[in-house]
């Protein structure tokens, strides 16, 4: 059974965003509360200001076989869908650079999955240890990359108007149903996402269900998964305790905090400048990067100690220990420097990156 906890949350969503139209403007001039209490910016303005070497960086670490857009595991014959969750990065780079062949690579790897879909919207799963059929989690990380791509291909408009990615956007058209469907699928597991990742267990996951909810939502004009998005946004911004850490397993994890802080990011500037939880998110994300910052070291190391998932001896993934997710705290950081322009945060990216790239 869903917690109290989590019905009051359900209960919040729906009363602060029902009103949202009237919460969001000023009864007192005509600039909205929202928009002037928080940076203006939206992703699309941000992504533009952003160095393409780093974009092009953030390419380079995806491994991907360019022919047929399987990644990582999935290179050696498709194992879960979970693993093609970094489209985002070549249609970023290659719509910004205008590069065809880059954003045919980020497309390639939304369609390999396709395949293996199932009638009700689920994939087929190869992972050891699984059913045979993919996990909501899986398919969560899937859409949240998938929903980012279509966004942005949206609101380009080289894409929409450039003879050139005219097959480009053709490929769209009709991968969309199949998107729609899983996402349809996704929309039933709600209860099984807030179980899995609720309750202070993995406050990155309910972060990118949230997206996957929201963006997917956005690009196939489905109000209904958007409203969920916001909802799991909510119950991500309830997970963050009061020192600034969005708990995972109850406590602060240097790496885990680095993905809510992206997907946090994601998900403000793809807000209206008049939603009403602009500010409520602004505000989190401001005490998370705060005490982010304090874990990173000098010479640009992320600290691990005292971490509660990600630390030396701490949690495996097929045999092997993770590791500290430095581009997820590259990519948030990108953005919360060019909507704040502190240089203090451009030292601290410089220095993360400088560390990083190295190894």
């Amino acid at each position: 059974m869903m917690s109290l906890r989590y019905l009051l949350a359900t209960t919040a969503v729906c009363t602060a965003f029902t009103f949202s139209g009237y919460l969001g403007c000023s009864t007192t001039g005509n600039i909205p509360l929202a928009e002037a209490q928080t940076p203006v910016g939206s992703q699309w303005n941000v992504l533009s200001k952003i160095d393409p070497n780093f974009l092009g960086f953030l390419v380079k670490a995806v491994v991907i076989d360019q022919q047929s857009g399987a990644i990582g595991r999935n290179k050696q014959g498709f194992m879960s869908v979970g693993f093609q969750r970094y489209s985002s990065r070549f249609i970023t780079h290659g719509i910004l650079t205008k590069n065809v062949a880059m954003v045919d690579i980020g497309l390639k790897s939304i369609e390999y999955p396709l395949p293996f879909q199932q009638n009700d919207g689920s994939f087929q799963d190869f992972e050891p240890n699984t059913k045979g059929k993919s996990s909501p989690t899986s398919v969560a990380f899937y859409l949240n990359d998938v929903g980012h791509s279509l966004v942005l291909c949206q609101k380009s408009r080289w894409f929409q108007e450039s003879k050139e990615t005219d097959y480009l956007r053709k490929r769209i058209n009709q991968l969309q149903p199949k998107i729609s469907t899983s996402l349809t699928w996704l929309m039933t597991k709600e209860a099984e996402l807030i179980k899995g990742d609720g309750n202070g267990r993995a406050t990155n996951r309910l972060w990118k269900n949230a997206i996957a909810y929201y963006l997917t939502g956005r690009a196939l004009d489905r109000k209904d998964a958007v409203h969920l998005g916001d909802k799991f946004a909510l119950l991500s911004l309830q997970q963050q305790n009061s020192a600034g850490a969005f708990l995972e397993k109850n406590g602060f994890d240097s790496s885990y905090q680095s993905v809510s802080l992206q997907e946090a990011l994601l998900y403000y500037t793809n807000l209206s400048s008049q939603a009403s939880q602009r500010t409520m998110v602004w505000d989190a994300v401001n005490r998370a990067v705060k005490l982010e910052l304090a874990s990173i070291a000098p010479n640009g190391e992320i600290i691990t100690k005292g971490n509660t998932r990600v630390f030396v001896g701490g949690e495996t993934y097929f045999d092997k220990e993770k590791s500290v997710d430095y581009l997820a705290l590259l990519q948030g950081l990108a953005y919360y420097h060019q909507l704040t322009q502190d240089p203090a945060i451009k030292n601290a990216m410089d220095r993360v990156y400088t560390f990083y790239s190295k190894k």
